[in-house]
């Protein structure tokens, strides 16, 4: 039996949230969050359980997530997606020989299917006639209802973290090939696939109850709830085989030999973290340390900013919400902190924490600070604090800080006036290294 992310809107959602996310989450401990140390590692890396979702909500992070892969040199997800995938997607996605759709159903279940396709995604069937069974499964979910494909465009948790990681200049490594993934559903015949294709389209619902109950036990690292959390329907054991427990013993395969190279955070679904033939338990048995991350959330303060910590850089921050970390190689280099980047953030202003591994001088100000705003210039002689201006259409308040031999440049930018300068100024401090 397998645990769905909601089992009456069917195995359409499973099978679309299959490359990225599976749900049957039974685990020691609740926690997304895993630290991965011991066996002559030198730095510790990091196992995060992911949803497969754009859900707004299951972007909530604990404390210690982002920390956490801020300090890793890599970031590891299932599979990468490049432009190698679409390629590998053509040359498998559809059947072989004569066999169509068609072919394979009652002329009953084949109007069926019909009238589905054309009431929840505008499209006729004979779009996806030659199309192997599980994937038309995973198409039709894609294209359904108001959270379809086509009317959000926001990515997935997995594909934030690595847009993050992207940002963050980390190498980016992909625990499996796309070929590996796609050849997971031929363990079924066509035949087996399509009755459960039917299945999913019998049990479709767009009712969001059941899937609302699962973020929220996500939301709770409630993974004990997870694992209880009861579905309507079974899976062969080939597939379940295949989808889980053999992706589980590769993926912990080539962990065991990434972590002893460099330290990386690792996104998978949480699905793949519990039980005995689960990524937790299996990196123990490979003689790691595997420890949860106990979630706390006291970051997020009661009038909704975020208060953002640096363990790498020494410093803390007020930010309306959680900022994004980004690294800007060109002239000496630093990290930046920012509000810009987030879909949240107000065209109207822009706050910046930008961090330099060393002690700025006033020409090297100069350059680095004040050359990336067009026409700007100092309009006093004090790097402490400073007003700036780009071309007269932003203006903005700086102010630096030495300590810990870094230099830090806060900076915030306005249109109108500002509104927030006072709260994100007064809130920084650096920390001990």
């Amino acid at each position: 039996m397998m645990m769905s992310l909601m089992s009456r809107r069917s195995l359409l959602l499973f099978f679309a949230s299959f490359f990225f996310y599976s749900i049957q989450l039974y685990s020691q401990g609740n926690s997304l969050l895993w630290r991965i140390s011991g066996k002559n590692l030198q730095q510790p890396s990091y196992l995060y359980g992911t949803m497969h979702s754009a859900d707004p909500r299951v972007f909530h992070f604990a404390d210690s997530v982002m920390p956490a892969l801020e300090t890793c040199d890599a970031f590891a997800m299932e599979v990468v997606i490049d432009e190698n995938v679409q390629n590998v997607l053509l040359a498998n996605i559809f059947m072989t020989g004569e066999t169509t759709l068609q072919s394979l159903l009652t002329p009953v279940q084949y109007d069926s299917l019909q009238w589905f396709a054309m009431r929840n995604t505008g499209m006729s069937i004979t779009y996806f006639n030659k199309m192997k069974p599980l994937y038309v499964a995973m198409m039709l979910e894609m294209l359904s209802g108001e959270d379809s494909i086509l009317n959000n465009a926001d990515p997935f948790l997995d594909q934030y973290f690595e847009n993050s990681a992207t940002a963050q200049q980390k190498k980016i490594i992909g625990l499996e090939t796309a070929e590996e993934q796609m050849a997971i559903f031929d363990v079924m015949s066509y035949k087996d696939q399509a009755q459960l294709l039917m299945k999913s389209m019998r049990d479709y619902s767009e009712d969001t109850t059941e899937f609302d109950q699962m973020v929220q036990y996500y939301l709770n690292n409630d993974l004990t709830k997870m694992m209880e959390f009861e579905n309507d329907f079974a899976i062969p054991d080939s597939l379940y085989d295949a989808l889980i427990t053999q992706r589980n013993v590769k993926m912990a395969r080539r962990i065991d030999s990434m972590i002893n190279e460099q330290s990386i955070f690792i996104a998978v679904g949480a699905g793949h973290l519990g039980g005995e033939e689960g990524l937790v338990s299996l990196l123990r048995n490979k003689g790691y340390q595997v420890i949860p991350v106990i979630p706390i959330y006291s970051q997020y303060l009661k009038d909704g900013w975020y208060q953002s910590y640096s363990h790498k850089n020494h410093f803390k921050i007020d930010f309306p919400f959680q900022p994004a970390l980004k690294k800007d190689n060109s002239g000496i280099g630093c990290d930046i902190y920012s509000s810009h980047v987030s879909e949240k953030s107000s065209s109207d202003e822009l706050m910046e924490v930008k961090v330099y591994s060393q002690k700025l001088t006033r020409e090297d100000f100069q350059s680095e600070v004040l050359s990336k705003f067009n026409g700007s210039k100092l309009q006093n002689n004090e790097l402490n604090n400073f007003i700036y201006q780009d071309n007269g259409k932003l203006k903005g308040i700086g102010k630096t800080f030495f300590a810990n031999d870094k230099t830090y440049v806060l900076l915030y930018t306005y249109k109108r006036s500002p509104k927030n300068d006072r709260r994100f100024f007064d809130s920084f401090s650096t920390l001990t290294q």
